[in-house]
């Protein structure tokens, strides 16, 4: 029997994307394309390859798929109708495009996985448990040997400074996957009574905290408390929301600006870059500028931008970010295809995971592009796959 005969690709590139993910950044890949460095992730590649299989051998697809693939034809409506505004400028867009559209096929291939066997649900939770875990130890290591990542400004990234920002390179991104992974650590608790998830929950949390990132802080207490309303769970809530403030107040700031609660340079920051986005929305306010031309329409509109900065290709606001690549029209279809996903959790018994990760980042891409950053979109993928029954 050949080797190709043994390997079992149904689920082989979720696995392999499981293993890739706490290495974030630091694995980063890039290639030149008509004069463009494009960024390509090893778990983009994976994917790919995953989307590839799902779409050839997967005959069963999920229903939430069309749910997502309303938006999916809205975005490249709204591409193919900005590629004679932004002509050559606009390759680099397609790239992003394509690697959007194959992480919702990704959920498919996922969910297939799940289909299969009713236990995967469980491994797959404790796996994404275990890449939160790993990525709160790459957090830490960061921290104790380079506090420091001011270094890596030259490359594009933010200056960060006694701040666990792992190998994302970005406390902002750092702290949603921690959350995410908090969230299911209480879930197998109350499923399992087994203290060791509350052991890892403390422990996720105390990482959360040293983050110093206010949006992590936010998508938590938002994930909290919209477990309180489904559990009804709300004294207990509530004391885990006073025990994470004191954390929070009580961590040294090491007078720092950068890890200061009351920091106001990254709230001017923020505040500028919305500015920014909707001053490139108003340019185009039907379909927006093109998913994703980000890049080409600030260096037409707004002024010169690396196109390999990190900031150039996203907003501070995944709901501005939509807004301003798709028009009015993506935002509305997006909004309305989320909620309709949202509520076939809603409606079902044993989904507070999934309902409090879902609301922890919807609240926590309102300061940041998370809602469409490659790892976010594969931990939710693989989250809402397993609690998807049709």
């Amino acid at each position: 029997m050949g080797i190709t005969k043994k390997i079992n690709f149904e689920s082989i590139f979720l696995f392999l994307f499981l293993i890739l993910f706490p290495f974030g950044q630091i694995i980063r890949l890039s290639f030149n394309f008509a004069g463009y460095n494009i960024p390509l992730q090893p778990i983009d590649i994976v994917v790919g390859l995953a989307t590839v299989y799902s779409v050839i051998f997967q005959k069963h697809k999920t229903k939430a798929l069309a749910y997502i693939g309303y938006f999916l034809v809205v975005a490249i409506f709204s591409y193919i109708l900005n590629i004679f505004t932004f002509k050559l400028q606009s390759l680099y867009g397609l790239f992003y495009l394509i690697r959007t559209a194959g992480y919702a096929i990704f959920l498919n291939y996922v969910w297939n996985f799940v289909k299969k066997k009713p236990q995967n649900k469980e491994l797959l939770y404790k796996s994404l448990l275990s890449i939160s875990i790993v990525s709160a130890i790459f957090g830490w290591i960061q921290f104790y040997y380079f506090p420091d990542i001011k270094p890596f400004i030259v490359y594009g990234w933010d200056m960060h400074l006694f701040r666990l920002v792992g190998a994302f390179l970005d406390s902002t991104y750092l702290s949603i996957v921690l959350v995410l992974g908090l969230l299911i650590s209480i879930g197998l608790f109350i499923n399992s009574k087994q203290k060791k998830y509350l052991l890892l929950a403390f422990f996720l949390l105390i990482s959360i905290a040293f983050t110093y990132s206010r949006a992590g802080y936010f998508a938590l207490l938002a994930g909290a408390g919209a477990w309180a309303l489904t559990e009804k769970r709300l004294r207990k809530i509530v004391l885990s929301i006073m025990v994470f403030l004191t954390i929070v107040i009580a961590i040294p700031t090491i007078n720092n600006h950068s890890n200061e609660f009351f920091r106001t340079f990254s709230i001017t920051r923020r505040i500028d870059n919305y500015e920014t986005t909707l001053a490139i929305y108003s340019h185009s306010p039907v379909f927006g500028v093109g998913y994703n031309n980000m890049c080409a329409a600030y260096q037409k509109y707004v002024g010169f931008q690396d196109f390999a900065s990190h900031a150039c290709s996203g907003s501070d606001s995944s709901l501005l970010f939509i807004l301003a690549t798709t028009g009015i029209v993506g935002l509305f279809v997006f909004l309305q295809n989320t909620f309709n996903l949202f509520k076939l959790f809603i409606r079902k018994r044993n989904n507070q995971v999934v309902i409090a990760s879902t609301v922890a980042l919807f609240v926590h891409s309102l300061f940041s592009n998370s809602l469409f950053f490659p790892w976010v979109m594969g931990y939710m993928a693989i989250l809402l796959a397993t609690n998807i029954k049709e």
